[in-house]
């Protein structure tokens, strides 16, 4: 794969060259550094005025170097759910669906291996794919052992939650923020920008969600707009994908690597693991809305327990 875009990128950059230069004339046969051929960029769309800049301009608008950060990927079916768990197995069948730019070709659940950076793959399942991007989330929790949201100035860090304190008021800044220091490096993936309480996400703006009934209707906290790499999964989104408060019900992949998976339908028991998922969204002052093995459930949003028990995965938005 790497040296078939290798090559490719090859010949495309020679077509790219050749046009520039015979747009800007002959240059006499000598050593001309690349950023101080000039050429008139006011027709091609790019910002760029000089021949470097536009080569490198088209090279990450291209579907060569998205494609190129794909590294395998894999189909997911109820079918297949066991026999294709982590995209190691010889039952695997690959797909390339991530190169078909229409509407759900990558299906819910398909194993990506995708190239963040230079040097880190990570699994993925995909969420959503609208047929130029796709929303995926990570197979394995990138933060084990978090809070939703720590008050440092609250001295009952080992007595759970006091009724008295609103702490869902301000949102999951101790999980995002821990979130987005581990993946900010990760340059490979879009940038998302959001607003909770504005920004829909599936089927609604809410951020207060009532777990017993599956509903948002009502916005507990608004945060304030965040642009990084990941965040978390919304209810909306879990429940889009069939996740209900009925045991069994989430998809077999959001199940897996967490501490009980074995034991709630899951495949994978990771013991040192974390046994819930958090979500963005918060049930009532206090409680904030998690995705444990196959099923919707309500965790204090803060105390030891939370700190201990209570991890993130990040959700990625990525080009086709």
């Amino acid at each position: 794969m790497k040296k078939r875009v290798k090559n490719n990128y090859k010949i495309i950059l020679g077509i790219i060259i050749g046009g520039i230069l015979s747009g800007v004339g002959v240059y006499a046969a000598t050593t001309i550094s690349s950023s101080t051929i000039s050429y008139d960029n006011s027709k091609s769309g790019l910002t760029s005025t000089n021949l470097k800049g536009a080569i490198d301009e088209l090279y990450e608008k291209s579907d060569i170097r998205r494609q190129g950060k794909y590294v395998s990927a894999y189909t997911y079916s109820t079918a297949t759910a066991t026999k294709c768990i982590t995209g190691e197995e010889s039952t695997c069948k690959k797909t390339e669906c991530y190169k078909t730019k229409t509407a759900n070709s990558c299906k819910a659940g398909d194993i990506i291996k995708y190239k963040v950076n230079d040097t880190d793959i990570v699994t993925f399942h995909v969420m959503f794919d609208n047929g130029s991007t796709m929303t995926m989330q990570s197979q394995k929790n990138t933060v084990n052992r978090t809070v939703w949201y720590e008050d440092p100035g609250l001295e009952h860090k080992n007595e759970g939650v006091l009724k008295s304190d609103n702490i869902t008021a301000f949102g999951p800044l101790t999980a995002l923020e821990a979130l987005e220091s581990v993946t900010e490096t990760w340059v490979n993936v879009n940038n998302q920008t959001y607003k909770m309480g504005t920004t829909v996400f599936k089927t609604n703006a809410y951020t207060g969600c009532d777990r017993g009934s599956i509903s948002c209707t009502k916005n507990i906290y608004t945060l304030p707009e965040r642009t990084a790499k990941a965040r978390m999964i919304t209810l909306q989104e879990a429940v889009v994908l069939g996740c209900t408060k009925t045991k069994l019900t989430c998809p077999i992949w959001i199940a897996n690597y967490l501490k009980y998976s074995a034991g709630n339908g899951g495949t994978i028991n990771i013991t040192q693991s974390s046994d819930a998922i958090w979500t963005m969204n918060a049930e009532d002052s206090q409680i904030a809305v998690t995705i444990l093995p196959r099923y919707l459930d309500h965790n204090y949003a803060y105390g030891w327990q939370s700190r201990f028990e209570r991890g993130v995965r990040a959700v990625v938005v990525v080009n086709k």
